[in-house]
């Protein structure tokens, strides 16, 4: 039986979601903290924006690197051996990064902290392929994606009730903490179990090569466009106007609303069976206006940005997985490895042109910019045929 068709046999699909968010969130935990913190450690360490967005930068190249390789590992030790190994390479790196005695230490880590996270993502899609129904995976990816603006919302949050009361250090042992729950909690599931046999169709996966690699290239450019939210939205905040403080809860804000949209977005994708494309493509175009205000030197325009940037422009992943894993069900594992490259690549560009921008030509500049890119994103894809 074909990987798309097969249901969960022996738990609950609430279980296998909560696990699967718990090693997300784990693995983007590094690089949305070290943003989330950028203000507190700037001050600490003595860099600027451009080194803030070189440690971004590292952390997504090197996941780049690696996504296709680990793509084939997943395949071959099974979902859950590659979520745990996942998080627990994670939880170590947050450990080290609460003992990080300068900038070198810091990137080093932040570099190396991409390798588990390039693990967890196509190990977490193929358990949520192996442990959800077909009905129910829009959902599923949903919330999977969810984990992400979770990560920079409780990085938003850790700035006022931790950093700024106990000390940035003790975010990062926290989270490391976590990733070690996370990666005991990795439920047993027969097919998660072992590898992933290799679907003997070649002609379907050719049919859907062309698909997946400009699902590839626009997913580069709209996550270069979105990587920015994480690491730049709180050093921007300050700039046009709000506390340290307030500016953490701005990314909370911002975080908050495009959890909840990618979750619709899934329950959606479900109940409705639409274009998924084309719902890419309208977030894209909606969310370069969103960057397009953040760009404007008002907090309240600011504010209103970052809910459209985070709604709509950084909301789209799990609907892009989806859609990879219909093209592909054989082969989830596979087919998400090589679209996660292309987000990766982005993810990396992304936030370190950002930061050479803003230093060169201001933040504004820079989320004009931002905005450019998620509108190049959503016009490559209307050449996807349905």
């Amino acid at each position: 039986m074909a990987v798309a068709e097969q249901a969960p046999r022996t738990i609950g699909i609430p279980r296998v979601l909560s696990s699967v968010a718990a090693v997300v969130t784990v693995g983007v935990f590094p690089v949305f903290l070290v943003g989330g913190m950028g203000v507190q450690l700037q001050q600490d360490f003595g860099f600027g924006a451009a080194l803030l967005g070189v440690g971004a930068a590292g952390f997504f190249g090197v996941a780049s690197l690696s996504s296709r390789t680990m793509g084939w590992v997943v395949e071959r030790i099974g979902a859950r051996k590659g979520m745990r190994l996942g998080a627990l390479g994670s939880s170590v790196c947050l450990f080290g990064l609460a003992l990080a005695p300068g900038v070198p230490w810091l990137l080093g880590l932040l570099w190396v902290a991409g390798l588990p996270n390039s693990l967890a993502q196509p190990a977490s899609n193929l358990l949520i392929a192996q442990g959800i129904p077909a009905n129910r995976r829009g959902m599923g990816f949903g919330v999977k994606q969810s984990s992400i603006p979770a990560a920079t919302l409780l990085a938003g949050v850790a700035v006022p009730a931790v950093a700024l009361t106990v000390g940035w250090r003790w975010v990062f042992v926290i989270a490391g903490v976590v990733g070690l729950v996370a990666a005991v909690a990795v439920p047993r599931l027969p097919d998660a179990e072992r590898s992933v046999a290799r679907s003997a169709d070649s002609g379907g996966r050719d049919a859907g090569r062309g698909a997946l690699l400009l699902l590839a290239i626009s997913g580069g450019l709209g996550s270069a466009a979105a990587n920015a939210l994480g690491a730049f939205v709180t050093t921007t905040a300050v700039e046009v106007g709000f506390s340290p403080s307030a500016a953490g809860l701005v990314l909370s804000l911002g975080s908050a609303t495009g959890l909840t949209i990618r979750l619709c977005a899934g329950v959606i994708a479900d109940r409705k069976n639409p274009n998924l494309v084309r719902m890419i493509t309208a977030m894209l175009l909606i969310g370069s206006i969103g960057f397009g205000l953040m760009a404007v030197n008002s907090p309240v325009a600011f504010l209103i940005g970052v809910s459209i940037g985070f709604g709509a422009g950084w909301a789209w992943p799990g609907l892009l997985n989806f859609a990879v894993a219909k093209i592909a069900p054989n082969r989830v594992a596979s087919a998400t490895s090589f679209t996660q490259t292309g987000i990766y690549l982005g993810g990396s560009l992304g936030p370190l042109l950002f930061g050479v921008l803003a230093e060169q030509a201001g933040l504004a500049g820079a989320w004009l910019a931002a905005g450019i890119a998620a509108i190049l994103a959503g016009v490559l894809l209307l050449f996807i045929r349905r």
